[in-house]
C-alpha cells in the first residue's frame, strides 16, 4: 500500500515523474551522455544547496524563533555559515568522486583539481539540459512545496539547517553505486540507467513525506518503536521533505 502511494502520479510528485522520462529518452536516444547523467545529479548538489540558503533567509525573515540556547549562530549569519559549512562538505565530495573516477572520464585530472574537472564536465554532451531540468524541478518544488504554502512560517531555522545533507548524502552514495558500473564494467548506459530509476524512487519517497499526508502517518506508525511515539517520527521525517 505504501509503495503504490508514493508510485501514484499525483500533483506534488508530477514534475520527478516528467524529469525522469525525459531523462531517459534523451539518454536512450544519444541526447545525453551517461557521464553526464551521473555528473549532472552530482552537481545537483549545488542547485539544492543554494535553494536552501533561499530557504533558511524565508525562515529567519519570517518563520520562528530559534529555542534559547539551542544554536550559537544567529540571524543572517547562519546562512553565511551554511554555505560555508556546505560548501566545505560538497568540495570534499568532489575530491573523492574526482578521484573515484579519474582515468574513466576524458579530461578528469584527479581529485584535487576540482574546478579543471568541473569546467570539462559542464561542457559534456547535454550537460546544459541536464543541469536545466534539475534547477527546474528543484525551483518547482520550492514553489510548490515551500513558497505557495507557506511553510516557511512554520519552522525555525535551527529546524531546517541540516535538512538536505541527509538528501545529498543519500544521492551521493548513489551516484557512486552505480559508479561502479561505469568504472569497473564499462557499463555507461547501466549506470546513467540506474541512477535515473534509484533517483526516481529516492525523490518520490522525500515528496511522499510531506506535511500531512497519509503516507507520512502510515510511514511514521511502522517505523515507531513500542517506546515512541508515532508523532515524533512523524515531525523527524518532516524535515526531511525540505
Amino acid at each position: 500500500m505504501l509503495l503504490k502511494q508514493m508510485l501514484r502520479v499525483s500533483s506534488t510528485n508530477y514534475l520527478f515523474w516528467g524529469q525522469a522520462i525525459v531523462l531517459l529518452i534523451l539518454l536512450l536516444l544519444g541526447y545525453l551522455s551517461p557521464e553526464t547523467v551521473v555528473f549532472g545529479y552530482f552537481f545537483e548538489t549545488i542547485i539544492i544547496g543554494s535553494i536552501h540558503a533561499l530557504k533558511l533567509f524565508l525562515v529567519i525573515k519570517h518563520g520562528k524563533p530559534d529555542a534559547p540556547g539551542s544554536n550559537s549562530m544567529r540571524g543572517y549569519g547562519m546562512i553565511v555559515f551554511f554555505l560555508f559549512h556546505y560548501g566545505m562538505f560538497v568540495a570534499i565530495q568532489m575530491v573523492f568522486v574526482f578521484t573515484f573516477f579519474d582515468g574513466t572520464i576524458a579530461g578528469i585530472k584527479g581529485g584535487f583539481d576540482i574546478l579543471h574537472n568541473i569546467k570539462v564536465l559542464l561542457y559534456s554532451e547535454g550537460m546544459a539540459i541536464m543541469l536545466g531540468s534539475l534547477l527546474l524541478t528543484n525551483l518547482g518544488y520550492f514553489y510548490n512545496n515551500f513558497w505557495t504554502t507557506y511553510k516557511y512560517r512554520e519552522y525555525a531555522p535551527g529546524d531546517i539547517f541540516f535538512s538536505p545533507y541527509v538528501r545529498i548524502f543519500i544521492q551521493q552514495f548513489v551516484v557512486i553505486f552505480t559508479g561502479f558500473f561505469f568504472v569497473f564494467f564499462n557499463a555507461g548506459v547501466v549506470a546513467a540507467l540506474l541512477l535515473i530509476i534509484i533517483r526516481l524512487g529516492v525523490d518520490l519517497l522525500i515528496v511522499s513525506i510531506k506535511k500531512d499526508s497519509n503516507f507520512l502517518k502510515l510511514l511514521s506508525e511502522k517505523l515507531a518503536r513500542p517506546d515512541q511515539s508515532p508523532e515524533e517520527i512523524k515531525r523527524q521525517l518532516e524535515k526531511l521533505s525540505e
